[in-house]
């Protein structure tokens, strides 16, 4: 019998990148527990990190290079692989240029999502590189950029009141929020038993809300309505901070003349909230000190989201609770090399529609199918699914199937997988070395991820495959890593590291500790180094400089009387692991939640089968009726729709017509339906 190797290491399935102890016999994976000792975690691990042994040893798992034949994949081997990509790659640059390459990477719960294929595509001349970030995180990151130039996080472990809005973080946490106790549960708890008051405004009663102590029932995508009522009480009523908005804002009188419109009453008419509600959430918020606000992915895919989110930003600051104690906080995340190393000099298509935004995803899909301003012809996808996780399936996949030439690298077959010329088996986070970085209380961190056992079948890290088509195409010389531990070593060089120094100690403080009120020294990293409650850059771009309700232009009519949003299953990431027999178990299939007054006239009952059909088209899944949705809209499970999950792509729904003018995020949140029970 083999000895027992245990491997300290980092999970990788998710943002929250847990640490965790791997124990290993041959190349086998045998058991998986939390690590004690890392700050992310402090032991804990989700379902997820639990199952991560099922994942890497999966049958479904893809273990060597396929190309698509008539008949459908072929097993190739590395070299011809390779080869066929290196030389799609040339003929295309030679005859069409490198822009009409393009680079699709998921959400970067890794290092190496994030970096995957960026340094080939700046070394080969294409500035496309795109993800699916105009639909989580980033919209609203510019957002907060914009107000006052960078992302906060909230400081749980000192404030007094806690909104959550539009956020769901027992099912999925930010990096920050690991460094308050290890799991969010243990977080409200805390807050909870120090008095900590804690609010909740989103449109579905998520098992939060049933806690709190003020559960605010909005209407779908109306938030910017609310957050315009909530800071017309808090100016009518004196309860901003007014030494911080004299001293350090911009743009307060055309906020005060803006709201005196937005009334609670002119509010309540919009979000479905009574105007007294909106009045006592205000106060409770702006006099329950310190305040923070978690704003969550419910943002993201609406067409508003920029707007919305300035003007939570804008709450957080008019309120004094923006970097102090108990607020929202600017941490700092240790320094790492650029990727790509080396500048694009071309403008990215998305460019010229979101100058503020453009790699955004939307335009590309545009130009693959109207050919303006150039017609896109490879894309390379890493570690995402974008034709289930964009909106209106139909036409992204009549967009693929535009192209000449479609490359994916991926663990398991996926649906954009099905689609394409090229599939390139990727590892798993267990079988390739790593790192992590993370914010914490106690300064940046980067954490080892090591390398549990050797890839199953002929799977490959990303690197060493991206540097072998660089070889080819003659750019190897544009690299400054040759594999994956020499990307480690360049990235964490600016933070004193290196592979080695990882090796040896995996945890290292790599910046001092957390500092509160940063602003009273350097001020904001804005142009006017103030909060700009008002936008002078906006205004130069043509854009709205206060941030504005924007009603949805496709309403609820006579054939599609329902509005439909989704959620997801917090077993499962994106559109991943509903092939994993333990987290299948746990959530077997999709679901359509209904509130029992839209219920009882369609005959419908929880476990019946029902149709949801859109404008865009017809889906068939199972309900449950439930009082946790609101009359008049239903909540159906995203992410399915994969080879073998049974389930369908509630894309299917959505359509990108309206699209936020900033970022271009369109409404995968928000469409019109009709629920009919299956006959």
């Amino acid at each position: 019998m083999e000895k027992i190797k245990r491997v300290n290491t980092v999970c990788g399935l998710c943002h929250t990148n847990c640490g965790m102890i791997v124990e290993v016999e041959g190349n086998s994976i045998k058991k998986i527990r939390g690590n004690p000792h890392h700050p992310a975690n402090r032991g804990a691990l989700c379902r997820k990190g639990i199952a991560l042994k099922e994942i890497v040893h999966s049958p479904d798992r893809l273990r060597y290079p396929l190309k698509k034949t008539k008949g459908g994949f072929s097993r190739i081997t590395w070299e011809e692989a390779i080869d066929t990509v290196a030389q799609k790659l040339w003929e295309i640059k030679e005859r069409w240029g490198a822009e009409c390459v393009l680079r699709f990477a998921g959400a970067p719960v890794t290092e190496a999502t994030r970096d995957a294929f960026a340094q080939l595509l700046a070394a080969y001349g294409s500035p496309n590189f795109t993800s699916p970030g105009h639909l989580c995180s980033q919209p609203r990151r510019l957002a907060l950029d914009l107000v006052y130039g960078g992302r906060t996080d909230p400081d749980y472990r000192h404030t007094k009141c806690i909104l959550l809005w539009g956020a769901n973080p027992t099912a999925s946490m930010r990096p920050a929020e690991r460094f308050v106790y290890g799991r969010f549960d243990r977080v409200i708890t805390e807050a909870r038993e120090r008095g900590a008051k804690l609010l909740c405004v989103d449109p579905y009663r998520i098992p939060l809300a049933k806690k709190a102590d003020l559960y605010v029932p909005i209407k779908l995508g109306t938030d910017a309505a609310l957050a315009l009522g909530m800071i017309h009480v808090i100016i009518r009523e004196g309860l901003y901070d007014r030494p911080f908005v004299e001293n350090w804002t911009i743009g307060f009188s055309e906020l005060v003349e803006y709201t005196k419109k937005t009334t609670p009453q002119w509010a309540a008419a919009i979000t479905g909230v009574d105007a007294a509600t909106i009045e006592q959430l205000a106060e409770i918020y702006a006099t329950t000190k310190p305040a923070l606000i978690r704003e969550g992915n419910g943002f993201d895919q609406h067409t508003n989201v920029v707007d919305s989110v300035r003007l939570i930003a804008i709450l957080t600051a008019i309120t004094g609770n923006l970097d102090v104690p108990g607020g929202n906080i600017f941490f700092s995340m240790p320094k790492l090399g650029p990727c790509p190393s080396i500048p694009v000099e071309k403008k990215c298509i998305g460019a010229q529609p979101y100058p503020l935004f453009a790699r955004s995803f939307p335009p590309m899909l545009d130009a693959i199918l109207s050919g303006e301003p150039y017609q896109p012809r490879v894309l390379i996808v890493y570690h995402s699914n974008p034709l289930l996780i964009n909106a209106w399936e139909d036409r992204v996949r009549k967009a693929f199937d535009k192209l000449e030439f479609l490359i994916v690298s991926d663990v398991f077959m996926t649906a954009t997988a099905q689609m394409a010329d090229i599939i390139l088996p990727d590892t798993t986070p267990m079988e390739r070395f790593g790192f992590q970085p993370y914010a914490g209380y106690d300064g940046g961190i980067i954490a080892f991820r090591e390398k549990a056992i050797e890839p199953i079948g002929e799977a490959q890290p990303v690197f060493d495959v991206e540097y072998a088509i660089a070889e080819k195409l003659g750019l190897a010389p544009l690299y400054p890593w040759r594999n994956t531990e020499e990307w480690i070593d360049y990235k964490v060089r600016p933070s004193g590291l290196s592979f080695s120094a990882l090796m040896e100690n995996p945890i290292h403080y790599v910046g001092p500790p957390l500092i509160y009120e940063k602003y009273k020294e350097r001020g904001f990293a804005t142009p006017s180094g103030k909060v700009e409650l008002s936008s002078p850059r906006l205004a130069s771009l043509g854009l709205n400089p206060l941030p504005i309700y924007r009603e949805a232009e496709v309403l609820p009519e006579e054939k599609y009387p329902l509005q439909g949003t989704t959620c997801r299953e917090a077993v499962y990431v994106h559109t991943q692991f509903r092939n994993i027999p333990s987290l299948r178990a746990k959530a077997p299939e999709p679901l359509l939640r209904i509130h029992p007054r839209d219920a009882y006239p369609r005959d419908i009952e929880t476990g019946v089968y029902v149709t949801v059909s859109s404008p865009q088209g017809t889906i068939r899944l199972k309900a449950m009726v439930t009082k946790d949705t609101q009359p008049g809209l239903v909540v159906i499970d995203f992410g399915w729709g994969n080879p073998g999950d049974g389930g369908p792509n509630v894309n299917i729904l959505t359509s990108d017509r309206e699209r936020d003018p900033f970022t271009g995020a369109t409404p995968n949140r928000r469409f019109i339906c009709e629920v009919q029970k299956e006959t």
